[in-house]
């Protein structure tokens, strides 16, 4: 069982809930914990969907974990959970069977939104490795995400603008870091996702081994990967305190 959590460009992650009000419960409601949230029900989404896995797919590989089934969710309370002290406005990937390959897909925008494609691109890229929670690993489903919408003829919302803009926030730096790597090294980065390693939080969470991918690149590429690197090394690795790590290449540490 697998858990990734992504909050970024409308779809702040809010965690468990203040309240003073003593009608609202805490704990998580009976049952699974998908159904405590609005399912999406939505053909168009579907096909997107099946769209996105075969071209992450193509690029990547096959799935750390085959997907046999996704369920996908609005990340809004039911009615049912609605006194419950949880969370919503999230998105996020998780594995919830990895015998069966289920998978949930929370989404934290309703179909419609300018965002609701470009966050539903984003979290596809997470099913070929659910695991794997790094700055690395959010920037290639960022720059996945704008390629997926691209092909299905799709707004990417108003991600170009603030991720082209923003100095600090980290999503538009990682996803900035990954796309010059991808323009550097056309041929090789579809390799990030089979140079993995456990990170410090504990199996089975995961972080691409940015060392392990530098020594794999032709001579004298090493010094351009780590040139692209450098200039947001600062700013990531002081973003690495909630959710996500960081690896420094060992010769930028």
């Amino acid at each position: 069982m697998g858990r990734r959590l992504s909050t970024f460009a409308g779809a702040a992650l809010l965690l468990w809930l203040v309240s003073g009000c003593s009608s609202m419960i805490d704990g998580r409601p009976p049952g699974p914990w998908y159904d405590a949230y609005q399912p999406i029900e939505d053909p168009a989404s579907e096909q997107f969907i099946d769209r996105a896995l075969e071209m992450a797919v193509a690029e990547f590989g096959d799935p750390a974990i085959p997907v046999g089934q996704i369920i996908l969710r609005r990340s809004r309370k039911t009615e049912a959970a609605g006194r419950y002290r949880i969370g919503q406005d999230f998105s996020l990937t998780e594995c919830i069977d990895s015998t069966n390959g289920v998978f949930v897909v929370y989404i934290g925008v309703d179909p419609g939104h300018p965002n609701y494609y470009a966050l539903l691109g984003h979290e596809c890229c997470h099913l070929v490795n659910a695991h794997i929670t790094d700055w690395y690993m959010e920037g290639i489903a960022t720059v996945f995400s704008e390629e997926v919408c691209a092909a299905q003829g799709l707004d990417w919302g108003d991600w170009k603008r603030h991720f082209m803009r923003s100095r600090r926030e980290p999503y538009a730096l990682s996803y900035r870091m990954m796309r010059a790597l991808k323009q550097a090294y056309p041929a090789h980065y579809s390799s990030f996702l089979r140079h993995v390693a456990p990170n410090e939080k504990g199996a089975p969470w995961q972080r691409i081994d940015i060392d392990s991918w530098l020594d794999a690149l032709p001579a004298g590429g090493r010094d351009e990967a780590l040139g692209i690197i450098a200039p947001y090394v600062s700013a990531l690795r002081n973003q690495t305190a909630a959710q996500y790590t960081f690896a420094v290449p060992n010769q930028l540490d």
